[in-house]
């Protein structure tokens, strides 16, 4: 029985399935997922509908699928609406008209229910688990950033995070700070050319664990981490 960690796999089912079969996950097995399943990549709601099948698979809110929700809504304000429809979500308004109507309630009120953060102990460590960063409202669990937000110490757990994708802002062990767009792009470019693929980021005070899937980067990866030994697997 093993715990796993994933985030931000924005639609890219072959690469979601790919890591199961790589880390042998079975039904003994507990598979946390830190958000952002749904945008940008081409399966999306589908793959959404296979976790909320999936019993020992548990997930948080993102602030894609914050987005969702909020464009959804019976009163959405059309700043919300417009907001969503700038983030990538072509894909899963495509696999939402797929559903039935009854499918399509069930999924929003999955999504209505999840929870922001979880605290898990595994092996006798303690694990704070969130898609942005520790905070008391849900938007700002959802979209705090790493780089510009606080970083809110919670004792003796170790602190893992999604959402910031690890190519967007550099990273020091006593500050993080953001990347123009052009300056992601040159880096980008300068990591495809030595032949680099992005890991997993350990800072002091958090683990990163959004490797840019759903992003057009050739050397985006779908990350996960084994709580009991912190192994790293990719895809």
């Amino acid at each position: 029985m093993a715990h796993y960690v994933v985030s931000d796999i924005h639609g890219e089912d072959d690469r979601f399935h790919a890591m199961l079969q790589k880390i042998n996950f079975s039904k003994e097995d507990t598979l946390y997922i830190l958000g952002d399943v749904v945008d940008r990549g081409p399966h999306p709601v589908e793959l959404l509908r296979e976790i909320m099948a999936t019993p020992n698979m548990k997930m948080l809110l993102g602030n894609h699928e914050f987005m969702c929700l909020r464009y959804f809504a019976p009163d959405a304000l059309e700043k919300y609406i417009q907001h969503w429809n700038r983030n990538g979500n072509a894909p899963t308004l495509k696999g939402f008209n797929k559903l039935t109507e009854q499918e399509k309630q069930e999924t929003l009120d999955f999504l209505r229910a999840l929870p922001t953060h979880f605290e898990i102990s595994v092996g006798g460590k303690n694990f704070y688990l969130v898609h942005g960063l520790p905070a008391d409202t849900v938007y700002d669990e959802v979209w705090f950033r790493p780089y510009k937000d606080p970083i809110r110490t919670i004792p003796n757990c170790q602190l893992i995070i999604g959402h910031t994708p690890v190519s967007c802002f550099v990273h020091t062990e006593t500050e993080a700070y953001s990347r123009s767009d052009e300056e992601e792009r040159a880096y980008v470019q300068e990591m495809c050319e030595r032949g680099e693929l992005f890991s997993i980021f350990h800072h002091p005070k958090y683990i990163d664990i959004d490797c840019c899937c759903g992003y057009d980067f050739p050397n985006r990866r779908l990350a996960c981490l084994r709580l009991e030994d912190m192994e790293e697997f990719y895809v």
